[in-house]
């Protein structure tokens, strides 16, 4: 028997240090697709600004895919190079027309430090769903997705995005 028999193919993506379009909505996001249920294990995010503050993050659930915007796919890395993914990951510097929102599932301020500030570390806000909900978070289909978003408030000067997701894949079949 091989131990990837028993290990669930398990993938994480990190996008670009990104700066969101103007009162960004979705900056960051993951979709379910046809053949795989996506089961989102957790989703990282760290955030620097011209000046340092403290902005509200949401890690929001959509129904429908998002339209438009400006957007480029995050390299998907699989933790066996045998795994292929199916989700798609996306970061955006230009709003997308969001998806249908079924609601917010995690909200949190996050800091913000100027990346001139001497002694800044790796502040990063981890949210793991399996702690949180006692089971990751299911995307089924190519209509679910799951954001790190910024809810349209205005954009600091600067601000600069990396976030991460990191979920397992099981074939429908």
């Amino acid at each position: 028997m091989r131990i990837d028999e028993f290990v669930p193919q398990t993938f994480r993506a990190t996008s670009s240090a990104v700066t969101p379009g103007a009162t960004p909505q979705d900056v960051f996001t993951i979709s379910g697709n046809s053949t795989t249920n996506v089961y989102v294990q957790k989703m990282g995010i760290s955030t620097t600004q011209t000046t340092a503050g403290i902005n509200a993050w949401f890690v929001a659930k959509r129904s429908t895919a998002n339209t438009g915007g400006t957007s480029a796919s995050v390299t998907v890395v699989p933790l066996n190079a045998n795994y292929s993914a199916h989700a798609t990951v996306l970061q955006y510097t230009a709003n997308p027309t969001a998806g249908t929102l079924i609601g917010n599932l995690w909200g949190g301020f996050v800091e913000a430090p100027a990346p001139a500030t001497a002694g800044i570390g790796n502040l990063i806000v981890e949210v793991d769903f399996q702690s949180m909900l006692g089971q990751p978070l299911a995307l089924l289909s190519t209509a679910d997705v799951l954001a790190w978003n910024f809810n349209g408030a205005a954009l600091p000067t600067g601000l600069s995005v990396i976030a991460y997701v990191q979920w397992v894949e099981y074939s429908k079949t």
